[in-house]
């Protein structure tokens, strides 16, 4: 895509997040009382809430140490979803399908709201340790066991970025795959006039098919989704490690993993048969995870890995060959947090499918939280399955005589 329809889409990406601002914050301000908007997902209306309300102004009594802090926040987020819309634009040429295109615009809302949510994060951890004993409700907590204890109070509001990701995806997935499909058929009709004038094109049809992509190569797209795929592998068996549980419970930091690094894990299976009582009785826990837990976090685990490499594939295949090493972690980052998302919502939609309990089945109830806690792991950790990717693009791009003869991709349109 070049660099003025690039442009065009990304101001209107953002225009379109600055409008819901706007319009959330007139809506506030003509409420006689505060707003009282529940955080918590427990059907689809809640879900669309949870990430408009992004823009609603926090509750000094629930986040007073964020509250200051919060707007600068979300015009950041406003920032980046038109930067990543531009770096990922610049991955679509005019031969990419449109509905990769639609695909590539969403992974770059996603990612401009995970980095969003990873700011509000840092930011209270700064903020904790800068500030003095005793500011939060009037309570001499000291700053290990408000960070602590941080994930059970704040992840409500917190997750309202990531929500309004999922909001975003879906206008910029329309944005960018209904540009991509403009310049296709404006492409296809300037063509057919250029034939009826008897004229030669032989140039414009080499340069429109001289763009390489991924998915020229054969098994290319494959072997770099399956790069990717190496450093989420690599988390969840980190994950499944007894040191990372046991850190769970602990203070400060660590306590934080389980912010980020909570749902997806692959261990060995249980050494020991699962006693309640024993535990109970002797005061400890031989068997932290019981069978049938360790079947549903590793199942889990391999469909992230599953559903992960194949959305990498579908995405890759369809973008240039080189170039754009800022857009291609934007999409790899994003594609994370899709494929974390999916996982997700399957597990529920599963769960609830086998569920045989006498008083059905309310996927909304666990929705939101197993939502929050895979959007948020896809965010922590989305950019690192863009380095090996990009390593892996590398080297396999070992032809010279292509790389000779490859126009570029800002070819114009």
């Amino acid at each position: 895509m070049s660099r003025p329809f690039r442009i065009v889409v990304a101001v209107l990406a953002a225009a379109g997040a600055i409008l819901m601002y706007l319009g959330v914050t007139a809506e506030v301000n003509s409420m006689s009382g505060p707003i009282t908007v529940t955080r918590t997902a427990v059907d689809f209306r809640t879900l669309v809430t949870k990430g408009v309300v992004f823009f609603a102004p926090l509750d000094p009594v629930t986040a007073p140490m964020m509250d200051a802090v919060t707007p600068l926040i979300r015009w950041l987020v406003i920032l980046l979803v038109g930067v990543s819309t531009y770096l990922a634009c610049g991955l679509v040429t005019r031969r990419t399908y449109p509905f990769v295109a639609a695909m590539v615009g969403a992974a770059a809302a996603l990612t401009a709201t995970a980095i969003g949510d990873l700011l509000w994060w840092a930011t209270l951890v700064v903020r904790v340790h800068t500030a003095p004993t005793g500011w939060y409700a009037n309570e001499a907590l000291d700053h290990s066991t408000l960070l602590a204890s941080a994930h059970l109070t704040l992840t409500g509001w917190t997750s309202d970025a990531l929500f309004l990701g999922c909001l975003l995806a879906g206008t910029n997935a329309s944005l960018v795959g209904c540009t991509s499909l403009a310049i296709l058929l404006l492409n296809r009709l300037r063509k057919d006039t250029d034939e009826g004038d008897d004229e030669p094109q032989d140039a414009a049809v080499d340069t429109e098919r001289g763009v390489p992509l991924i998915g020229d190569v054969r098994g290319r797209g494959a072997n770099l989704a399956l790069a990717g795929v190496l450093p989420v592998l690599v988390l969840i068996l980190i994950n499944g490690t007894q040191a990372v549980r046991d850190s769970y419970s602990g203070r400060g930091f660590l306590a934080l993993l389980s912010v980020f690094l909570s749902r997806p894990a692959l261990s060995p299976p249980p050494r020991v048969r699962d006693d309640v009582e024993y535990r109970l009785t002797q005061e400890i826990d031989p068997n932290p995870l019981s069978m049938d837990v360790w079947v549903h976090r590793s199942v889990l685990a391999l469909a992230l890995l599953v559903v992960l490499w194949l959305l990498l594939r579908a995405l890759l295949a369809g973008l240039p060959n080189s170039g754009h090493r800022l857009g291609l972690v934007v999409v790899c980052w994003g594609a994370t947090i899709a494929a974390a998302a999916l996982t997700a919502t399957s597990d529920v939609l599963v769960d609830c499918a086998i569920s045989n309990s006498p008083t059905g089945c309310a996927p909304w109830e666990s929705l939101g939280l197993q939502l929050t806690s895979s959007l948020r792991f896809g965010a922590a950790w989305g950019w690192l399955v863009a380095l090996p990717v990009l390593l892996a693009r590398r080297l396999l791009d070992t032809d010279t005589s292509i790389d000779a003869q490859e126009t570029p991709v800002h070819e114009s349109t």
